[in-house]
């Protein structure tokens, strides 16, 4: 028997086991209760990330709910916000993410921070264009695609095709390739509109590219000669072809009206001279430096006249490179470019009445506030102009949404700036001694002539300086550590009532007063960190204190 169970084991190619008992699953652990601690810092921290990131788009009135909120989570904690310790360090460290981001939106400009500006590049390109011809030897293959370009492209410009042209072909082959690829990339958002105009204005369009060599077709380029924009305008020749130029715009940053400036000034040159490369020459040099030239040595060309010292380097340089763009550019790949061509952003226009700060516009637009300045480079300031009415661009399908959005914003909130309204016997003089700024700043920002009297009752934009008002704004004291809304007796030294500014918050004020969220709110019966332009805070401090506030503040103290 024994035999034949081994045989029947093997049989089955396996020896038989004995049945195992069902394994019992163990029951899921119980997850352990959140700590409610965690929590509520985990929820302030969302808030706090959110706000952050609204501030990045420019979208301070959405920061600022976030921020609150923030606050808000920690106010409203079962025993306050000093309730345990990790609490106490959550909420002061939120007190100062919130103040660090509100002090840096504040350097960026309230309003009136002049936009930044790009270095244009002719200063550089001209400088290197001057000693292009012993940049590298002309080959014969440079030669041969140039005489080849000349011959099979159709130009309306006559282009000259000598050994300064090639020598700056071989410039933009070279040292300048990056320069000339990125700059010919984006050229293809203004070329269509720029050929266009010129066309109408009878002007060679193969002089679009004369933007490209001032610019590299940046709005906001700025030279060395103080001029501005695509087309490089100094502001006297600006205004006398129609650009506006005050301490709200300069026009010379529209690319689309400066491109018809730029087009009736060179037309106006080629009819002076009669030869598109001394006009070109003109453009450069101005055109009582070429008259000059041309009459003291009796030439009538611009070659001939660059070979005299009748004009700079850069300029006898100048033509050459406009000649040489024409003919790399038509045909990039024949020269080894590969360009990637920037699209325009679509957009539409809506008319907007008054100054309002872009930021509340990027808000409004659902837009990131970059944007809105690179749709609209022609605004000077983060806003828009007073007493007048502007044509913003916004995103396309943005408009409807924007003009309702901006129409529904109380007047206190549409601006962040200082304003003032003019009390009898004030002038303008005495106004600008008052807030530390320049008479001729207030004058500009508000469309006034200088020296005329202000009739008493107007309201008139103060342009402060801001990195004044960061500095008015930084700390003075750390944020109180201790608990509770009283302040001891020897603290109750001084009652302020303090006017609530646009752009104050209960953490900014809190920190010019050395005192807390907490107790502001305790001493005006506050439910949260909201707060509205036009009220009135009750604040309990030290002399010392209130002798520290702000020019900027309006605030009546007593005893």
């Amino acid at each position: 028997m024994l035999g034949a169970a081994l045989a029947a084991a093997c049989a089955h190619g396996r020896a038989a086991t004995p049945a195992q008992p069902p394994v019992k699953a163990e029951a899921p652990k119980p997850k352990p209760p959140e700590d409610p601690t965690s929590k509520l810092i985990a929820d302030a921290d969302a808030h706090l990330t959110t706000g952050l990131e609204e501030v990045k788009l420019g979208h301070l009135n959405k920061a600022r709910e976030e921020f609150d909120q923030a606050v808000d989570v920690y106010l409203d904690a079962p025993g306050g916000a000093y309730s345990s310790a990790p609490l106490g360090d959550a909420y002061r460290r939120t007190l100062d993410a919130i103040q660090t981001a509100e002090l840096e939106a504040l350097a960026a400009g309230d309003g009136f921070a002049e936009a930044n500006v790009e270095p244009a590049s002719i200063d550089e390109v001209a400088e290197l264009a001057a000693d292009a011809d012993a940049e590298a030897p002309i080959t014969p293959d440079v030669r041969a695609t140039a005489l080849e370009a000349v011959r099979t492209e159709a130009n309306d410009f006559p282009i000259e095709l000598n050994d300064s042209v090639l020598a700056c072909i071989n410039l933009y082959q070279g040292r300048l390739r990056d320069w000339f690829s990125a700059a010919l990339g984006r050229g293809q958002m203004y070329l269509p509109q720029i050929r266009a105009v010129f066309a109408t204005e009878g002007v060679p369009q193969d002089l679009a590219y004369l933007a490209m060599v001032e610019s590299a077709f940046k709005p906001n380029a700025y030279s060395r000669a103080k001029a501005k924009g695509v087309w490089q305008f100094i502001a006297d020749t600006g205004r006398r072809y129609g650009l506006q130029l005050d301490w709200w715009l300069d026009e010379r940053s529209d690319t689309e009206k400066a491109t018809r400036a730029a087009a009736r000034y060179l037309k106006d040159l080629h009819e002076m001279f009669g030869d598109w490369n001394l006009a070109v020459a003109a453009y450069n040099a101005g055109e009582l430096n070429v008259q000059r030239g041309l009459a003291k040595y009796r030439v009538n060309d611009f070659w001939a006249l660059s070979r005299t010292r009748a004009l700079r380097r850069e300029t006898k340089s100048y033509v050459p490179l406009i000649h040489a763009a024409v003919i790399v550019a038509k045909a990039p790949e024949k020269y080894g470019f590969e360009i990637e061509p920037e699209v325009a952003p679509a957009f539409e226009r809506v008319p907007v009445e008054g100054a309002f700060d872009l930021r509340v516009v990027a808000e409004c637009a659902s837009t990131p506030v970059d944007q809105v300045q690179q749709l609209n480079p022609e605004l000077r300031r983060l806003a828009t102009p007073a007493n007048r009415t502007f044509d913003l661009r916004v995103p396309v399908g943005r408009g409807a949404d924007t003009v309702q959005c901006l129409g529904a914003i109380p007047a206190e909130k549409r601006v962040r700036f200082r304003t003032h309204v003019v009390g009898r016997g004030q002038t303008l003089a005495s106004i600008a001694r008052a807030n530390g700024v320049k008479t001729k700043d207030i004058a500009e920002a508000n469309g006034l002539a200088l020296g005329r009297p202000v009739k008493a009752g107007t309201e008139l934009i103060i342009p402060i300086d801001p990195r004044a008002r960061t500095a008015a704004a930084a700390p003075r004291r750390s944020v109180q550590k201790a608990a509770g809304p009283e302040l001891a007796d020897s603290d109750r030294n001084l009652k302020v009532t303090y006017l609530i500014k646009p752009g104050d918050t209960l953490a900014g004020i809190a920190t010019q007063y050395g005192t807390s969220v907490q107790k502001l709110q305790a001493w005006n019966g506050l439910k949260s960190t909201r707060i509205a332009a036009g009220d009135r805070l009750v604040i309990y401090t030290r002399r010392t204190a209130a002798a520290q506030e702000s020019g900027g503040r309006s605030a009546a103290a007593s005893n």
